[in-house]
């Protein structure tokens, strides 16, 4: 705290400098730096909505980004144009800037005017009247303006970092939202593929005219497909209305599709452990808890360097004696600290600053759970997807495409291919899970470009 303290008479100085040198910057120039940040994890464009206009613009980008089926990163640019969570967002930045204008604002002048009548045994030898007429500044705004000023920059700046982060996580949310439909779509496909096949099977058990019990089982098997089917879509269903939410599009149009592939599982993956360390010093909302420590620190010096000095206004007045002389002259008022001597107010700021600190504690040890949960998932599900894509799909896949399979409507080979489409559903779900325990990662790593790893 030594390295924000300064006399008295110094910040008076600083403040008359402020007053010349320091200015707020625009809503433009926030938003800019805001966008700078986002800009090195996500590519999408950062739009802020401040009139029906620009909500109809970005409703027309938007929509033109629905053509041939949304791809990931259209969804995640359909969101950055249409999530109300990120302009809120945005709007507590402004707020933010609002507070730093205040910082850099002079207190206002006050004019105090009177007058007076002569009264008593003696008041004939007076004038009729005096008029007093004066203007006073508080000076203590002045010596305050400097703490003042470095509190709401550190503010604004804490505002910034929280901004991007929550546009980062929102990238993240419809990624991870956008794998989760595109997944349960493939499953549904497959369902509805298992279903015919075990269709054609119990319809040749009738042609066939099986046994009672054959027929009970293909009966049975075929009523539990239905369900899985039915399941099925109630999942693509509800994946459907995150994406919708977390996009900011429900209610708009029902008829949206989007790509449904999920990216093959990558050649490799990032390293934990560095990407641990790094994220101490990455990671935006760890950021942003500095930034709130520094104006904490900051706001506590400021208090404590003004403790006596509460009120300290300085004037000039002249009184308009009716008749006779004029009297001008300096006036001052100075509050004296007898019974509050701000005693509360620094108590204040220093429970303040020692929560900023525990935050930031608590904020480091959630990130290193995330992160540490996020790489044992993505470990995990990478080799079960390594061990059904290297050990069991190929050779279902080759007993599909085998010509001594045996005849398509034989019973065998339609168990075959059942048991292959329901392979088909597990790599689906681990490699679903996989991506979103990889885009997990890089959110919690701090580092959403360069270690999600998704195109």
């Amino acid at each position: 705290m030594q390295r924000y303290r300064h006399a008295p008479l110094l910040s008076l100085g600083l403040g008359l400098l402020a007053v010349g040198a320091c200015s707020a910057p625009s809503r433009r120039d926030n938003l800019d730096a805001t966008v700078r940040l986002v800009a090195g994890q996500v590519t999408a464009p950062l739009l802020w909505r401040l009139d029906p206009q620009a909500d109809a613009a970005a409703r027309e980008q938007a929509e033109a980004l629905f053509v041939d089926g949304l791809t990931l990163e259209e969804s995640i640019r359909v969101a950055f144009l249409a999530s109300p969570e990120l302009q809120l967002a945005l709007e507590k930045l402004e707020i933010s800037r609002a507070d730093f204008v205040l910082a850099t604002t002079i207190s206002n002048p006050v004019v105090v005017a009177g007058t007076r009548q002569p009264q008593g045994d003696l008041a004939a030898f007076y004038p009729d009247r005096t008029i007093s007429f004066g203007i006073v500044q508080s000076v203590v705004g002045l010596l305050t303006m400097p703490g003042r000023i470095g509190v709401a920059k550190h503010d604004l700046e804490q505002a910034r970092h929280e901004a991007a982060n929550s546009a980062v996580r929102l990238a993240g949310l419809v990624a991870q939202a956008w794998m989760d439909y595109c997944a349960e779509l493939q499953m549904r496909d497959l369902n509805e593929r298992a279903i015919a096949v075990t269709q054609t099977a119990f319809d040749n058990l009738v042609a066939a005219r099986a046994g009672t019990d054959e027929l009970i089982e293909g009966r049975g098997e075929l009523l539990s497909r239905q369900r899985d089917l039915v399941r099925a879509t109630l999942a693509v269903s509800k994946a459907r209305a995150d994406l919708e939410e977390q996009m900011g599009i429900a209610g708009w149009r029902d008829d949206w599709t989007v790509q449904q592939n999920l990216p093959p599982l990558p050649a490799a993956d990032p390293d934990p452990v560095v990407e641990e360390q790094a994220a101490m010093q990455r990671r935006l909302d760890l950021r942003a808890a500095n930034e709130a420590i520094e104006a904490r620190l900051r706001l506590l010096s400021h208090r404590r360097l003004f403790r006596w000095l509460n009120q300290l206004d300085i004037g000039v007045f002249r009184d308009q004696v009716v008749g006779g002389t004029s009297f001008t002259g300096p006036n001052v008022a100075i509050e004296l600290p007898l019974f509050d001597t701000r005693h509360a107010q620094v108590l204040n700021a220093d429970a303040e600053l020692r929560s900023e600190l525990r935050r930031l504690e608590v904020a480091r040890l959630t990130a290193r759970r995330e992160i540490r949960t996020a790489a044992a998932e993505m470990v995990a599900t990478r080799q079960l997807l390594e061990q059904v894509e290297r050990e069991i799909l190929p050779i279902l896949r080759q007993q599909q495409a085998d010509p001594a399979g045996g005849d398509p409507n034989d019973i065998q080979v339609q168990n075959r291919r059942l048991q292959s489409m329901d392979t088909e559903r597990e790599h689906v779900g681990l490699l679903r899970d996989y991506w979103r325990a990889r885009s997990a990662l890089a959110l919690a790593a701090g580092d959403w470009s360069a270690l999600s790893g998704l195109p």
